[in-house]
């Protein structure tokens, strides 16, 4: 009996030996093939991974530095990088803005951070959506070399790019030091704007080196890492501020600061302050620019510098009067869009604005856009008929004319049988435009056109003499140009390119000089010019006796202001600005008496006012005082387009 119980209790102890033994040995296998298919994947995505010896090298644009004559930088393009600076070379708290608001425990872990990747995936789950991340810096610094190596693409969201990420940052730490680690981090992270690295974000943003960051410019650069466009302290200041200020407080909350509150009230008003941050982009003039050298260069693989001929203060100037008349007067003349040019007598352009918000549009209304400038049109009519015979005191039929159904009507100008061509232009009386192109010929309109820059002038259309050649603001303003000293102009922006090592890749050559237009011309157009500006319609433009210019419109469409500043003492100063005003829209019409004598006249004026040192105030003043209250500008007639007279 006794043995049978023995028996029993032996059977039932095997049968659960062998149970647990089975269970063990499927768990080891399981655990072991585990791991050996772990150890595949491993392999497997590890055969992808960069060449840890090669980090130095980089894959990215070419970058693109415009900068003015004297080395002052207007704009940038491509990726920007700045030398590489050790950890040990910045200030303690440039790391630290860094690690409080992206890794605080960046010196204690190997690569992961478990406890923050708890701390977020718990936070997230409270929230309901992504609100924190839990990568460490060394992870990103995997992740952003994995993207510049072209492993990954910033949109892969892959396991398999999760795994090439881990195994790299572990592969980092085991490699290189911590400090190496946030060295190579700190110069190859993004800032926004095209700009790569602690330095080239410092430099760009604050005009300094690294090496001589504040606390709270270490925090703002710090905070620019969560959405580079939406923190930019360029674009967005305000945001930048609010964003530095959330790592100043955590930077206090793990001990890196004491007082957040005593930085931001020492150091925060200095590091964007509203002149500092408010500084502009130029980016319609530096577009133009980037297009220019492309065409002058094809293809380049080296960073480049671009010297052009860009005039800080005359943009500065052009861009506060702009703006002030769109705050001021926008509404009342109903315009939505503005264009600015400025060029020296020689061509070199000065300043480009291209409308209203770069923002909003990248379409640059100086230099793409070709509309009909109307009466601006006539200061190369007048110089044809010059040319060809006429006198600036030669009398005139100003009465209407009616040709075949075309009925071109004079604005506001009530005929008189007969009148001078210095009246017709001052006062530019249609009628006497369209005679005078009647008498010269079509054909040499067009020719002498071409010789000023416009090719596509019609010599089959009377409607001509009325300003209706489509024509950019650019090209036309070269034109006018020619008034300075009678010879050609061609536009230039670029003095010289080179790469950043000081290769010359280009030079500009100066031009030989093209005399198209005869002293005793050039001395008549001088004296119809400076009539318009002294007692005709561009009187809000009459700063002094050294403004010359023509006033245009069409219609309700487009209003045109086109000036000439040649004080004979300091001819080397002397320039062409041009303004148009209107809407992108032709159907949306602005108001009726939005003439180039009205709004374009008074932003030249008051452009002019502010670089020759008085108050713009003052120069509003002037024009309430010398503008008339009705111009006497000419509209093209509706309708005169589709009844324009088409010659044989």
């Amino acid at each position: 009996m006794k043995k049978n119980k023995l028996t029993n209790i032996n059977s039932k102890r095997k049968k659960k030996r062998s149970f647990f033994s089975k269970v063990f040995r499927y768990i080891f296998c399981l655990s072991f093939c585990g791991i050996i298919f772990g150890c595949i994947i491993l392999l497997y995505y590890s055969k992808d991974l960069p060449d840890l010896q090669n980090l130095q090298t980089e894959i990215r644009t070419p970058s693109v530095v415009i900068q003015t004559y004297d080395g002052e930088i207007v704009g940038s393009y491509g990726d920007l990088y700045e030398n590489v600076v050790k950890v040990s070379e910045l200030p303690k708290h440039v790391v630290a803005a860094f690690m409080a608001v992206e890794d605080r425990r960046f010196f204690s872990h190997f690569g992961i951070d478990f406890i923050g990747f708890l701390r977020a995936a718990y936070n997230n789950y409270v929230a309901k959506r992504v609100v924190q991340g839990g990568s460490t810096i060394t992870q990103q610094l995997a992740k952003n070399i994995l993207i510049a190596e072209k492993k990954v693409t910033h949109y892969d969201r892959s396991f398999g790019r999760k795994i090439k990420e881990l195994l790299l940052a572990f592969w980092l730490e085991y490699s290189f030091s911590k400090s190496d680690i946030m060295m190579m981090y700190l110069n190859r992270v993004y800032f926004g704007a095209g700009t790569y690295g602690i330095d080239a974000a410092a430099r760009k943003y604050f005009e300094k080196s690294a090496k001589e960051l504040t606390i709270f410019e270490s925090a703002v650069l710090a905070g620019i890492l969560k959405a580079p466009s939406k923190y930019s302290p360029t674009n967005h200041p305000n945001y930048a501020y609010e964003r530095a200020l959330v790592v100043l407080g955590a930077m206090e909350k793990h001990g890196f600061i004491k007082n957040a509150k005593d930085i931001e009230e020492r150091e925060g008003k200095t590091a964007l302050n509203p002149s500092a941050k408010s500084k502009k982009d130029y980016m319609y003039f530096c577009d133009y620019v980037y297009d220019q050298a492309k065409k002058l260069l094809g293809s380049f693989d080296d960073d480049i510098v671009i010297v052009s001929t860009f005039d800080r203060e005359k943009q500065d100037a052009a861009e506060e009067s702009i703006k002030f008349y769109f705050e001021t007067e926008s509404e009342t003349y109903k315009f939505s869009q503005a264009a600015f040019i400025c060029m020296a007598r020689d061509g070199a352009i000065q300043a480009i604005i291209g409308g209203r918000d770069y923002g909003a549009t990248q379409f640059n209304r100086a230099t793409q856009a070709e509309r009909m400038p109307g009466s601006a049109f006539k200061a190369i009519i007048y110089a044809a008929a010059l040319k060809f015979g006429f006198q600036p005191h030669d009398m005139i039929d100003d009465t209407p004319v009616s040709i075949a159904g075309w009925n071109p009507q004079n604005y506001k100008w009530q005929s008189k049988g007969q009148i001078s061509l210095l009246d017709g232009f001052a006062f530019s009386v249609n009628s006497v435009s369209v005679r005078l192109v009647q008498a010269i010929g079509l054909s040499r309109v067009a020719k002498f056109a071409k010789e000023l820059g416009i090719y596509n002038v019609s010599q089959h259309d009377l409607s001509v003499a009325l300003g209706t050649t489509p024509v950019t603001l650019k090209d036309l303003t070269s034109a006018y140009a020619s008034f300075m000293d009678g010879n050609a102009v061609w536009p230039y922006c670029i003095i010289e390119i080179r790469t950043k090592s000081g290769k010359i890749l280009y030079q500009r050559q100066a031009q030989a000089s093209v005399q198209i237009i005869d002293k005793e011309v050039l001395g008549s157009m001088r004296m119809l010019l400076r009539r318009v500006i002294s007692s005709g319609t561009g009187r809000a433009a009459n700063v002094n006796e050294f403004v010359y210019g023509k006033t245009g419109t069409n219609g309700n469409s487009d209003a045109y202001c086109f000036v000439l500043y040649d004080p004979p003492a300091e001819t080397t100063k002397g320039c062409v600005m041009s303004v148009w005003i209107g809407n992108d829209n032709n159907k949306d019409e602005m108001a009726e008496n939005s003439t180039g004598g009205r709004i374009p006249a008074r932003i030249i004026a008051r452009t002019m006012t502010s670089l020759l040192t008085k108050k713009p105030e003052e120069s509003q003043e002037n024009e309430k005082k010398e503008n008339p209250t009705e111009d006497e500008e000419e509209h093209i007639i509706k309708g005169g387009l589709a009844n324009s007279l088409l010659l044989e």
